[in-house]
């Protein structure tokens, strides 16, 4: 029983840091289950009503839409944006099936529903959202070949799926802030304890292995900061938003910095005595769910063991790290382990602030993805008729959604060709898989429902998992629906690469982005925040400033890295192996120096809580901004290599004393003063490997 309980746990834990949170899937069961539901919600219509079986798959297809496609940031403006659903949808049917006699027309009513399906991205997740609805709609009308007398059934098939829809997102499976704290607490202490998990003596000590775990960290991190934005935290925990954020901050920080300590050590086969007893109370606090008994004793073990250790050492450093390991982590427990429950969301959805609006010069980055998308659908409806007249419509699916979420033209090759693979395999599958199940209704529906649950957790992962779900409940579909073909499926890998070329195409010839510019403007910003980041969090350390604002520039530093991480994928898998090995340096160094940042912004919130009295003197508060103007100079040296502004002369060589040199100003004893000299001197060394 033990040991069944144990694996249990490990795979929890597992899943823990893969999903923290399990943000996911609670998603993807919400959208399984809306599925679910509608299903046997329609079932029942049809049947009183005496509508055709495609009235209910469109309600299906909405329902399904409905509970995926709705993102807004807020429990209120998620339930506002579902509720207005219906508009959209019923609108675009209408005009559907007004323009369905004229033939062609209807053609190019679909074009401008497309464009405008993606213009209206411009106002948010709310408009994103919208526009999809309209453009499915729409799409399923011209499937259905919509009669004016039809339109009564199939608003009402919309609108029962939307409802259901609802239903789950309000009653049966709602957002509850205060769960999904309280999880994102335990897949922080996951992801902690993961990435503090140091290979054995046997095992050489892999350096990227070390880069990717302290990425998932940072990943969740920004989690739970997504969650602050989305939530006020006075109203669920009995802290402010700014005091978790700084518990936060403070726990990945020290996490970062114990781990990196860890591995310096190498793969020894005994810690030291201290260090030993200190892991051991990390790894008591970062226990699934701790008790508060065996947090105090983690503590206690903690300090004794830190109690007299010098940070000058490797093992003492680490010592005292795994200290305030100890300390943050607990802090981070206690303020969320009573967050357990959610009052019932409010029954009145209320509208949020207006969307921001872009202040990018030149042409609306949503107005030329309409563009495109415009072109790219027109080209895909003549070519996807050439193909098959019956089946055309697959292409024009296609060459919409690669542009979905995506703008660069490497982006966009990226996912057509995850969708295109993903319907091959998803077609040799659903084909088997179809002969297997035969003609059994209830196995049908039930394996439907299974593909669009892991459609839709794992889309993240890949894009080209949820076109192979998809494609694997098309089959099955077809097979429910008494119309299963082996020469329909393959029709459909022919139009999905039809509209995949077609949709490649206008992103590379039409209004193009170019991937390498948009991945030298984000490495630009992310250079500047960092740059910005070094000055305040020297400052802070002179002259003890804010240390809410450290941190809101940290997280800003993280987001800007993400920016710079996304850009960079398609170019990551690019076509010369060159390329290739240099982003992936360029975008390992970024990492590294953005870790050194973080270091040296905590060094600045700790000294935001000292007394003025301890600040340094005016002899070391000069040398120490001589040395940040000198790492921000290089700073500024690396972003016009990256950018390849003009002439560069490059340093003949690192030279790491003036860094250092500001010790000399001052004692040379454990503080905030040091341990900003020791981040500015690690993060000097680390672009000086850029521009070398």
């Amino acid at each position: 029983m033990s040991t069944a309980a144990g694996l249990l746990g490990r795979i929890g834990r597992q899943m823990a840091v893969s999903d923290p949170g399990f943000v996911r899937l609670h998603k993807a069961a919400a959208t399984a289950l809306t599925v679910l539901l509608t299903i046997g919600v329609m079932i029942g219509f049809i049947a009183a009503t005496g509508d055709a079986l495609p009235v209910a798959v469109l309600g299906v297809i909405v329902s399904m839409q409905a509970a995926w496609a709705v993102k807004d940031r807020t429990v209120e403006g998620r339930l506002l944006t579902t509720f207005l659903l219906p508009l959209p949808a019923a609108g675009s049917m209408a005009l559907a099936s007004v323009l369905m006699p004229y033939g062609k027309l209807a053609d190019v009513g679909f074009i401008l529903v497309l464009f405008v399906a993606v213009w209206v991205r411009r106002f948010g997740p709310r408009g994103q959202a919208l526009g999809m609805l309209g453009f499915i709609s729409y799409f399923f009308a011209l499937f259905l070949h919509v009669e004016l007398r039809q339109l009564p059934s199939l608003v009402a098939a919309i609108v029962l799926g939307v409802a259901v829809a609802f239903t789950v997102r309000r009653w049966l499976m709602p957002d509850r802030p205060r769960g999904e704290v309280r999880r994102l607490a335990r897949a922080l202490r996951a992801t902690s304890s993961w990435v503090l998990a140091v290979p054995g003596p046997d095992r050489a000590h892999d350096v990227e292995e070390l880069r990717r775990r302290l990425a998932r960290l940072a990943d969740t991190g920004l989690l739970i900061e997504d969650w602050l934005d989305r939530n006020d935290a006075s109203l669920h925990l009995d802290v402010t938003g700014h005091e978790l954020s700084l518990k936060l901050f403070e726990a990945q920080i020290a996490t970062e910095q114990l781990a990196i300590a860890l591995w310096s050590l190498g793969p020894q086969t005994r810690w030291p005595p201290q260090l030993g007893k200190a892991m051991t109370a990390v790894a008591s606090t970062l226990q699934d769910r701790p008790s508060a008994e065996s947090l105090r004793a983690a503590r206690r073990l903690a300090a004794e063991a830190a109690r007299g250790e010098d940070s000058a050492g490797r093992s003492g450093l680490a010592t005292l790290l795994a200290l305030r390991v100890v300390q943050a982590h607990t802090a981070i427990h206690r303020i969320t382990a009573h967050a357990t429950a959610d009052p019932s969301p409010s029954p009145v959805p209320k509208p949020h602030a207006e969307p921001e609006v872009s202040e990018s010069r030149g042409l609306d980055p949503n107005t030329r993805a309409a563009i495109q998308v415009a072109v790219a659908t027109s080209a895909a409806t003549i070519l996807g008729e050439l193909v098959s007249p019956a089946r055309w419509y697959w292409a024009v699916l296609t060459a919409f959604l690669v542009f979905t979420g995506v703008s660069t033209r490497g982006e966009i090759l990226t996912k057509a060709g995850n969708r295109v693979a993903g319907t091959v395999v998803g077609v040799a599958a659903g084909v088997l898989l179809a002969l297997v199940v035969g003609q059994r209704p209830v196995l049908q529906l039930a394996l439907i429902v299974v593909c669009v649950f892991f459609a839709f957790w794992l889309v993240s992962v890949s894009y080209g998992w949820l076109a192979f779900f998809m494609t694997v409940m098309l089959a099955m579909l077809y097979g429910l629906l008494g119309r299963f073909s082996i020469d329909v499926l393959e029709l459909r890998i022919y139009e999905t690469a039809v509209g995949a070329v077609v949709g490649i195409a206008a992103a590379y010839f039409v209004l193009p982005v170019k991937t390498r510019a948009t991945f030298v403007d984000a490495v630009e910003r992310y250079l500047a925040q960092m740059s910005e980041l070094i000055e305040e969090s020297v400052e802070a350390v002179l002259t003890r400033g804010d240390g809410q604002d450290l941190v809101t520039h940290a997280r800003a530093l993280d987001t800007e890295l993400q920016a710079v991480l996304t850009a960079g994928k398609p170019l990551v898998f690019g076509p010369t192996s060159r390329g290739r090995r240099g982003t992936r340096r360029l975008l390992r160094v970024l990492q590294v120096a953005g870790q050194s940042a973080h270091a040296l912004a905590r060094t600045g919130v700790n000294a935001a809580g000292m007394p003025p009295e301890q600040a340094p003197s005016p002899e070391t508060a000069a040398a120490l901004r001589d040395a940040a103007a000198l790492v921000r100079e290089r700073i500024d040296l690396a972003a016009k290599v990256v950018v390849g502004k003009g002439p560069v002369v490059l340093p003949e060589r690192m030279v790491d004393s003036p860094v250092l040199d500001v010790l000399e100003t001052a004692p040379n004893e454990p503080g905030p003063l040091r341990a900003s000299v020791r981040s500015l001197s690690r993060l000097l060394r680390t672009i000086m490997e850029l521009l070398g």
